[in-house]
């Protein structure tokens, strides 16, 4: 029984790390590409918004709002995948995140790179409903900040207990996202808009990673 939950949670965080790490890829390349703007940092983008409309800049507040937006509809998309998509709600979302990766990547190369850039914060809020029904990993996947917060509780928590290292489970999320924004802005100077391939590659691989509900229904 120990071993069978054992594997579950490993399932959820090996795909979780590698969500995390396709979610910093494509917000370092919309970091670049839309000059200061993110897909995966909602908050980031919100204190964009504000401060930009409290100083008159409406065109960088527009932006910030046209991406907060499109998360929200991913989140909306992913939500509904999850709630009604049964027993292959995560192949689907998993399908529907790979295939508006490629979107992105299409739009990006062939018509307008900061266009199929914006296509990528769909892809950042269908991200986040991936563990969403999954206490281990929390809801809100790239909310970085967060695993901060749950990670310093954490190693205060596990002092003078048995289990006094918990914490580096939780900061090793912070880490893949680091890992894969880091990957990201060097794979964008070196390739232009071509990187959005490798974010398509990186997706594709995560349709093909177990889900602990998978595990449970097999």
């Amino acid at each position: 029984m120990i071993k069978a939950i054992a594997h579950l949670r490993s399932s959820d965080v090996l795909l979780g790390v590698w969500l995390l790490s396709l979610g910093g890829f494509v917000d370092a390349v919309a970091f670049v590409v839309l000059q200061g703007n993110f897909v995966a940092f909602m908050s980031g983008n919100t204190t964009i918004l504000a401060s930009s409309t409290a100083t008159g800049h409406w065109s960088l507040a527009g932006l910030s709002a046209l991406l907060i937006c499109l998360f929200f509809a991913g989140c909306l998309t992913g939500a509904a995948i999850v709630r009604w998509g049964g027993s292959a709600a995560h192949r689907v979302l998993m399908t529907s995140v790979t295939l508006m990766t490629l979107a992105g990547a299409i739009v990006a190369n062939t018509t307008s790179t900061w266009s199929g850039t914006l296509l990528l914060a769909v892809v950042g809020g269908l991200t986040n409903s991936a563990l969403a029904t999954n206490s281990d990993v929390h809801v809100g996947l790239t909310y970085v900040t967060g695993t901060l917060v749950k990670a310093a509780h954490q190693l205060v928590a596990g002092i003078r207990t048995t289990h006094p290292w918990s914490w580096l489970a939780t900061i090793g999320y912070w880490f893949a996202f680091a890992v894969g924004a880091t990957l990201g802005g060097l794979t964008f100077h070196r390739l232009g808009p071509a990187a959005l391939w490798v974010a398509v590659g990186l997706a594709a691989v995560a349709c093909v990673l177990p889900s602990r509900a998978e595990i449970t229904e097999a």
